[in-house]
């Protein structure tokens, strides 16, 4: 993993990591990466269902906006004095950002959902080119 860029959580741990490719079967593969990470560290259902839903959001955003098709994401997922972080790294230099909210939007949610979900997050351009879009979750483990 290229090292920590400044502006992300810092990890108690080295972080578990995942490299995908940009195909819409990467979505699942994170999911279940992150599934497998949470149960692992024995966070609650809870937290575990709100990562998977973080975690489904920005791997999604990073397959959608952020990385050509066959491109690499990576999701990084690691404990922090704050709380678990989630997050996904792309290739694109274009900054996310949370749309407004309307009832007849059919998209355009995830970031809103994310930002509700969890006790914060964020982004930071990486020195190799590319983002790492994260996200900090509010439990501990059980």
């Amino acid at each position: 993993m290229p090292p920590r860029s400044p502006g992300l959580p810092p990890a108690t741990t080295d972080p578990s990591t995942l490299v995908i490719t940009s195909t819409p079967e990467a979505i699942k593969a994170a999911r279940d990466f992150a599934r497998g990470w949470f149960d692992a560290k024995g966070y609650t259902n809870g937290v575990r269902e709100i990562a998977l839903l973080v975690v489904t959001e920005l791997v999604t955003n990073a397959y959608k906006h952020g990385s050509a098709p066959g491109e690499a994401i990576s999701v990084h997922l690691y404990p922090s004095k704050a709380g678990p972080v989630t997050e996904v790294r792309d290739g694109s230099d274009a900054e996310p950002h949370v749309k407004p909210l309307t009832p007849d939007s059919f998209s355009g949610r995830g970031l809103a959902i994310v930002s509700e979900l969890t006790a914060a997050w964020g982004f930071c351009h990486l020195a190799s080119g590319g983002k790492a879009v994260f996200a900090v979750l509010n439990e501990t483990p059980k």
